[in-house]
C-alpha cells in the first residue's frame, strides 16, 4: 500500500517534468553554461566557459560557436539584441565585453577592466541603446559601467548618490540576472554575503540609489542570486546558498511596492538553493539550481517540478530554456494551461 501511495504522489511531478523538460546535446563541448538570453521564443543565446557561444534562430536547431581566442574566458552573461547583435560579457579577476554584429562569425572586444577587484557579476538593458553593468565593489561602493550605444563603448557610471556596501556585501554572478533593469530608467540590483541581503534600486538609471533590507537570509555565500520583475512594482528575488544547496528557509521573497518592503515566501518555496530566476508576461515563473526546477503563478506558491540541476533559465511566451553544467540544456513547455492543472492537481 504505502508503494502504491508513494507512486501517486510522485507520478504527477515526473509526468509533468518528462512531458514539459526535455534535455537536449548541442554543447560538445561539456562548457558550464551561465549565460543565457531570450529575444522572442525563437532567437535564444547561451554562453558558458571555455569560449562556447550558442545560438538559434528557429528554437530548434542550436548553432556552436566556439571562440578559440576566448577559451579561457567564462563568459557568465549575455544580452542579444536579435539574431545577429549580441554582448558577451566575462567574470572573474578582472572583465572582458565582446560584441558581435554578424551572427557571432566576429567579436570585437568593446571593454575590458583588469584593475584589482573587479568582479562583473552581470548586465541588462532598458532598450537597444542604454545598458548597464556591475561589479563587486570597489572601495566601499559598487563598481558601474553604462552604456548608450548598444554596449559599443563603455564609460564609469558615477552615481550622485550611492549607498554604502556591508561588509562583505556583494553580486553574485550566477547567471548574470542579479541586475534588472524595467520601464525606461529604473534598475535593480541584488546583493548578499553581508549582514543583510539587500536590493539597490535607481529609477534615474544610476544617478542616485535607495537601498532596501529583504527577509533573504545572508551571511557568506547567502543572500539575493536572482531577480526577476514584472513590472516596476512587482518583483520575485531567489537566493540560498550555493555551498549549501538543501537549505530551503528564507531563500525567496517578493514585494509589490517597488523593492521598499519584502515579504518572504516561508512556505512552498523552491525547494533549495536558487542561481535564477525567470518570469514569461504571460503569469508563469520557473525558478532553477543545484536541486532542480520550480514553477509558480504568482511568485508565491511553488510546485517542484524537477530534480534535475540547472544553473539559468529563461522564458518567452509558452517556451523556457534551461542550461547548466557540463553543456546541460534543456527546453521547457510552460503553457499557463498546463501549469495551472498541475499546480491545483499537486494540492
Amino acid at each position: 500500500m504505502r508503494k502504491s501511495l508513494l507512486l501517486i504522489v510522485l507520478l504527477p511531478m515526473f509526468c509533468f517534468s518528462q512531458t514539459l523538460i526535455q534535455p537536449i546535446a548541442v554543447n560538445t563541448y561539456k562548457s558550464s553554461m551561465r549565460g543565457l538570453h531570450s529575444v522572442d521564443r525563437n532567437i535564444i543565446w547561451a554562453t558558458g566557459t571555455d569560449g562556447v557561444i550558442l545560438k538559434t534562430v528557429d528554437g530548434e536547431k542550436w548553432k556552436l560557436m566556439r571562440q578559440e581566442a576566448l577559451s579561457k574566458l567564462d563568459f557568465r552573461d549575455i544580452h542579444a539584441f536579435n539574431k545577429k547583435e549580441a554582448l558577451i560579457m566575462s567574470s572573474g579577476d578582472g572583465c572582458q565585453i565582446y560584441r558581435t554584429k554578424n551572427g557571432g562569425k566576429k567579436w570585437t572586444s568593446v571593454y575590458t577592466n583588469m584593475a584589482k577587484g573587479i568582479f562583473f557579476d552581470g548586465m541588462d538593458f532598458w532598450d537597444d541603446n542604454s545598458g548597464i553593468a556591475f561589479s563587486d565593489p570597489i572601495d566601499g561602493y559598487f563598481y558601474m559601467i553604462k552604456t548608450n550605444d548598444g554596449g559599443k563603448s563603455w564609460e564609469k557610471l558615477v552615481p550622485i548618490k550611492m549607498p554604502k556596501i556591508l561588509k562583505g556585501e556583494a553580486g553574485f554572478a550566477a547567471s548574470g540576472t542579479g541586475i534588472v533593469c524595467k520601464g525606461d530608467s529604473t534598475v535593480f540590483i541584488g546583493t548578499g554575503g553581508g549582514e543583510r541581503a539587500r536590493v539597490f534600486k535607481s529609477k534615474n538609471r544610476g544617478k542616485t540609489w535607495k537601498v532596501y533590507d529583504t527577509p533573504l537570509k545572508s551571511g557568506e555565500s547567502y543572500g539575493i542570486y536572482s531577480m526577476s520583475f514584472i513590472n516596476e512594482k512587482h518583483g520575485v528575488v531567489v537566493g540560498g546558498s550555493y555551498l549549501d544547496s538543501t537549505y530551503t528557509d528564507a531563500i525567496c521573497a517578493v514585494t509589490n511596492d517597488g523593492g521598499a518592503s519584502w515579504t518572504l515566501v516561508a512556505k512552498k518555496g523552491p525547494k533549495g538553493y536558487r542561481s535564477c530566476v525567470s518570469y514569461n508576461r504571460r503569469g508563469v515563473f520557473i525558478s532553477c539550481g543545484r536541486t532542480g526546477v520550480d514553477i509558480s503563478m504568482d511568485g508565491k506558491v511553488w510546485r517542484h517540478i524537477s530534480d534535475e540541476a540547472y544553473y539559468s533559465c529563461v522564458l518567452n511566451g509558452d517556451v523556457g530554456w534551461l542550461t547548466g553544467k557540463a553543456g546541460k540544456m534543456a527546453k521547457i513547455n510552460v503553457k499557463r494551461e498546463l501549469v495551472y492543472q498541475y499546480m491545483n492537481f499537486s494540492e
